[in-house]
């Protein structure tokens, strides 16, 4: 049941073209509460799939009461996210397969090869493949572009 709910999760935050085979997750200790269909990855969690890989000290998994689809996944403490030559990083982050969202908050830093973006909060909608970042009303959005030659 856990690797169906990482699965669909990272196929749909990363639009892969084909599903996991495969998908290993290491924590220090997974609580599941099937009362309220939550299962919890804590302590240096680490979740790896093909060429993704998150790391987070909280992984909360929120099922549908049947148990057949992913209603929430949020990572909490130091999250970051890696695909290749993409990095995410921020305090937490929220997926809502319902929206098809992924939410980052607090401190976020997107390195893609060695260009940087620093906010506050990042939203990525992934069914339309755009992105918006935003940072408090005394902070600014921060961009690094470096380009490659």
């Amino acid at each position: 049941m856990l690797k169906n709910f990482f699965i669909t999760f990272l196929f749909i935050l990363f639009v892969n073209s084909a599903y996991a085979k495969q998908i290993k997750i290491i924590s220090d200790k997974l609580e599941i509460i099937r009362a309220k269909n939550i299962s919890i990855f804590s302590g240096n969690v680490y979740a790896i799939e093909d060429n993704l890989e998150i790391w987070s000290e909280k992984l909360i998994v929120t099922s549908s009461e049947d148990e057949s689809e992913v209603k929430e996944i949020n990572a909490n403490g130091n999250v970051k996210i890696v695909r290749e030559e993409l990095s995410i990083n921020g305090d937490k982050a929220r997926y809502d397969p319902i929206q098809n969202k992924l939410f980052v908050f607090g401190k976020v830093e997107v390195v893609q090869n060695q260009s940087i973006i620093l906010s506050d909060k990042i939203i990525v909608d992934l069914e339309n493949s755009s992105s918006i970042m935003s940072s408090d009303s005394n902070k600014r959005v921060e961009a690094i572009i470096i380009n490659e030659k």
